[in-house]
């Protein structure tokens, strides 16, 4: 009996003494996602909240990350389009924490404010390769993306959606991060390029102040005209995972839609409640 004991109070005080291994949570795809709302507040003030730590943020693209929630390897995935008919057959489940556009911007100093869907479509196909094609300067336009490759949501939307699915034209600078998008335009006065509007908060004062978002068909990218779908290239951030959420990941959609969560994701795109 008191052999027993003497067991039962080592195993008492190895479990008192033993650390308790915190929850933790995997991310992967949209880097819009990614950057501008994980990145920026969510995930800290999520784990601030929960104890939920993340273990992995990675932003190889909503298709990439789609494809790592299918194999197993994460539980939450981040998508900045919507969930296509054979991916909703794999069971995936999207939760909408909110809409964002893609915005096309041109350096500062291009006298150009205005592009409709025509003019936009010419440029990004190669048809037109001049400013003054379009009313601007007598100048060859520089276009860059992402990398066409790379299975990225903002690529396949705006193919979609402004390119009405023709191919994009060739000899573009393919760049990898669409921040870094932003941040080549900004050095490149006869550039253009279309990303994620939320994305243009995660470049410095310095870089933002030689680009500006253009109207599209007399349109802005207004938080209004995005909700809406007036702006031609609208699109929802969803957080996605296999079958209905649970555990670790129903807990931070949940968070991404109560009044907190939501104040984060209105920082930088449209919150889905207000």
């Amino acid at each position: 009996m008191k052999k027993i004991f003497a067991l039962l109070v080592v195993a008492s005080c190895l479990a008192l003494t033993s650390p308790v291994l915190a929850a933790e949570l995997s991310y992967s795809g949209s880097s819009t996602i990614g950057t501008s709302v994980l990145e920026a507040g969510a995930a800290a003030a999520f784990t601030a909240k929960s104890g939920i730590k993340f273990s992995k943020i990675d932003q190889p693209g909503s298709g990439k990350g789609l494809k790592a929630l299918l194999a197993g390897e994460v539980p939450l995935a981040g998508a900045s389009r919507p969930l296509k008919p054979e991916e909703k057959k794999e069971k995936l489940v999207g939760a909408t924490i909110g809409y964002d556009a893609i915005a096309v911007f041109v350096h500062k100093d291009n006298p150009i404010k205005n592009l409709n869907k025509e003019q936009l479509k010419g440029i990004f196909t190669g048809q037109i390769k001049n400013w003054k094609e379009v009313g601007g300067k007598d100048a060859v336009i520089a276009p860059n993306t992402e990398i066409l490759t790379g299975k990225r949501a903002t690529v396949e939307m705006f193919q979609e959606l402004a390119l009405d699915g023709a191919a994009y034209g060739s000899g573009f600078k393919e760049i990898d991060l669409p921040r870094d998008q932003i941040v080549d335009l900004a050095n490149t006065p006869n550039g253009i390029c279309s990303v994620s509007l939320g994305l243009l908060a995660a470049t410095s004062a310095d870089v933002r102040a030689k680009v500006k978002a253009i109207t599209l068909g007399g349109v802005e990218p207004s938080d209004k005209n995005i909700q809406s779908g007036a702006y031609l290239i609208s699109r929802p951030l969803l957080l996605v995972t296999k079958g209905l959420a649970k555990d670790e990941p129903k807990e931070f959609i949940n968070f991404m839609l109560s009044v907190e969560g939501q104040a984060i994701v209105g920082k930088n795109f449209v919150p889905v409640r207000k």
